[in-house]
């Protein structure tokens, strides 16, 4: 696996200065080729970390498996990855009654928060969107990339490989809300996402007909409630 980050020698202009040369950090991106069985399937370009959780997310998304245990191993060599995929019967895990789930205001503002302080990467190199996931009580798990579809593919495979259910979790984005992330947190089975960012018209619509509560421009105490409002508590928070 690869650093997440490189130093590069870049050139940087100011007024005072003029031009100067210097060593800078900015955000490692790699290339690989995804293998599946040793038959070429892809080339996926990311932060190279946690790049396990990524592709069994991915294989998910793209309904190439239809569990983490269809995965038989994730072997990594320079920028080859090969997937050994068994046969299994799909199994069809039904949740029935699944509780809906609200929050205060004022708690997922202290999430947002708590959210985008997590990481370290964005704040070194500005170069990454974070997306977590959260239960009221503090956030859960965190996964950087340099894309937004990667970065919700860490987190579905983490949620996979450690057995974890998504359906009364908490979504935090850095970025914005399109429409393919939406589609990708209805596989995840998400009912309450929160985005720093702008959503979509169509992330909008889809996220209406799915019952998906969608918040957009969290920052401060203020945010957009872009469908499903009722599962926001207006009052006390924390």
């Amino acid at each position: 696996m690869g650093e997440e980050t490189v130093y590069r020698l870049i050139h940087r202009y100011s007024p005072e200065k003029g031009i100067e040369e210097f060593w800078d950090v900015i955000i490692n991106e790699q290339c690989f080729n995804v293998y599946i069985n040793d038959v070429f399937y892809k080339n996926i370009c990311c932060t190279p970390s946690h790049l396990d959780e990524l592709i069994t997310g991915h294989l998910l998304m793209e309904g190439q498996v239809s569990s983490s245990a269809n995965i038989k191993k994730i072997e990594i060599d320079d920028t080859t990855i090969n997937v050994s995929v068994i046969a299994r019967p799909s199994v069809q895990n039904y949740i029935k009654n699944i509780p809906d789930i609200c929050c205060p205001a004022a708690k997922l503002s202290w999430l947002m928060q708590a959210h985008l302080n997590i990481s370290a990467l964005h704040k070194q190199t500005g170069g990454v969107h974070v997306m977590s996931l959260a239960n009221q009580e503090g956030l859960l798990v965190s996964r950087e990339d340099i894309g937004r579809h990667n970065a919700v593919d860490k987190l579905y495979g983490y949620c996979s490989i450690n057995g974890i259910n998504c359906y009364d979790k908490i979504f935090l984005s850095s970025g914005r809300v399109s429409h393919e992330i939406i589609q990708k947190l209805v596989a995840m089975g998400i009912q309450l996402v929160v985005s720093r960012a702008a959503v979509t018209s169509l992330a909008q619509e889809i996220a209406q007909k799915s019952g998906i509560t969608v918040l957009g421009f969290a920052r401060g105490e203020r945010f957009n409630i872009y469908t499903h409002p009722h599962r926001i508590i207006a009052g006390s928070g924390r």
